[in-house]
């Protein structure tokens, strides 16, 4: 069973919907029941739905967390993005919601919600570089970089034997204010490249790692098989939705 940590602002949400018309209702687009991580427990709870799952997905999957009988069974997946551009783009991302919490400057934002080395977290559960690390490399059958958005989906295909649909009509990213995204990444950049690094050095790090180990794989397989694009399935893109709507989300909803 594909597990695809889904690492904010990533380009994951375009990822997901490539997985939705590919794997329709074996896709379990995972619900939080506590808090944002998913749990052993959870998982143990959803197999009564989709049990016949082949692939899991969503931002509380976290390649960290026990999953004991199923831990053997998880192949996992997961895209990294340039550190810097990430902790921006989630800034401008929460900035802009309609959640009055998090309107404040970056520095505060990121000194009062912890947004240190976030990918680095998102891995290994804490600051722990050195298992991020090992966790990729025992764990991930694929590991995607969003500036090569397009490249990763040839190497993930490959992967599953080029019988996936990689195609896709939704935007990679999506800025909500492009101004302010002038602002950090251009006119205040080099005042606050001290901060950016700070809170992302082991992330940068991690990043590197990534792109060497994308890098290395992609140039294994041939470049012709950019033209191996498919027609979507909107049979199973429309399935996925109506289970996870009607059934799923119900479902979840009765056993909190």
């Amino acid at each position: 069973m594909l597990a695809f940590c889904h690492i904010p602002k990533t380009a994951g949400s375009t990822f997901n919907y490539i997985l939705q018309k590919n794997f329709g209702c074996n896709l379990n687009s995972i619900i939080p029941r506590n808090g944002s991580n998913y749990y052993y427990k959870d998982l143990k709870k959803d197999q009564f739905v989709y049990g016949g799952a082949k692939c899991i997905a969503g931002h509380g999957l976290k390649p960290f967390i026990d999953y004991k009988e199923f831990n053997s069974k998880l192949k996992w997946i997961t895209f990294f993005r340039d550190p810097i551009k990430r902790f921006v783009s989630q800034y401008i991302h929460q900035q802009t919601s309609n959640l009055s919490q998090y309107h404040m400057p970056i520095i505060d934002w990121a000194e009062k919600y912890e947004r240190r080395n976030w990918q680095v977290k998102w891995i290994a559960g804490e600051e722990d570089l050195i298992a991020a690390k090992q966790i990729i490399e025992e764990k991930f059958i694929f590991s995607g970089v969003t500036e090569k958005f397009d490249q990763s989906l040839i190497l993930f295909r490959s992967l599953l034997d080029n019988k996936i649909d990689i195609s896709y009509t939704t935007p990679k990213m999506v800025v909500r204010n492009y101004n302010l995204k002038n602002e950090l990444l251009n006119e205040k950049y080099d005042s606050l490249l001290t901060f950016f690094i700070e809170q992302n050095e082991l992330d940068i790090q991690l990043y590197d790692f990534a792109k060497r180990n994308f890098e290395k794989a992609f140039n294994q397989i041939s470049l012709k098989e950019r033209s191996y694009f498919e027609q979507r399935s909107f049979c199973r893109e429309k399935m996925f939705g109506l289970k996870r709507e009607l059934l799923y989300k119900p479902y979840v909803y009765l056993t909190k």
